[in-house]
């Protein structure tokens, strides 16, 4: 099972709020990457969604929410330098 970190869920909240065409890498990239199948990455996408006030999940991660609350009014490349560029 994995343990999601600040790092991994920075590249998907990048998903979430600009899309896959503005990600510097792919979904499958990114998922291998931190070591997740493509469903739970598009799982971890609904957290954002549902935290977002989308859809009908009512549950999402605490870890989700707070990346949400602290990177949410940041523009395109000032998520993109921190979700891609601050990896451990």
């Amino acid at each position: 099972m994995h343990r999601w970190t600040e790092s991994d869920d920075l590249m998907v909240f990048f998903l979430y709020k600009f899309g896959k065409e503005n990600s510097p890498i792919t979904k499958e990239e990114i998922s291998k990457k931190i070591g997740v199948s493509l469903g739970s990455l598009s799982y971890r996408i609904g957290n954002f969604k549902a935290i977002n006030g989308e859809g009908n999940a009512t549950h999402f991660a605490k870890l989700s929410e707070m990346v949400f609350k602290k990177y949410a009014k940041l523009n395109m490349q000032e998520l993109k330098n921190v979700a891609f560029t601050v990896q451990k």
